[in-house]
């Protein structure tokens, strides 16, 4: 005889437009959004951690703090005068 697996419910709050867009999401992956939300939940129980890294931080500042970790790719002046004019400022 296989044993079953008990279930509970989870009722949380969310905005409507954030849920059927995550549904719409989870769709185009084959999966519903029960699976995907039981999913992030495992992951975070397996890690101990969120699966994601939470930032506060504008996209632009994340994308100049990744350039600044690789600075031999990032674009070289002679001058002051050199940098603005290829600015347009």
């Amino acid at each position: 005889m296989a044993a079953t697996k008990k279930e509970t419910r989870l009722n949380i709050r969310v905005d409507p437009e954030l849920k059927s867009t995550a549904q719409i999401v989870a769709n185009d992956m084959g999966i519903d959004l029960t699976a995907a939300v039981t999913m992030f939940m495992t992951k975070m129980v397996k890690d101990h951690a969120l699966p994601f890294t939470p930032t506060s931080l504008p996209v632009e500042t994340l994308q100049a703090l990744k350039e600044a970790k690789h600075p031999e790719l990032l674009k070289k002046y002679s001058t002051p005068d050199d940098m603005w004019r290829d600015l347009n400022v």
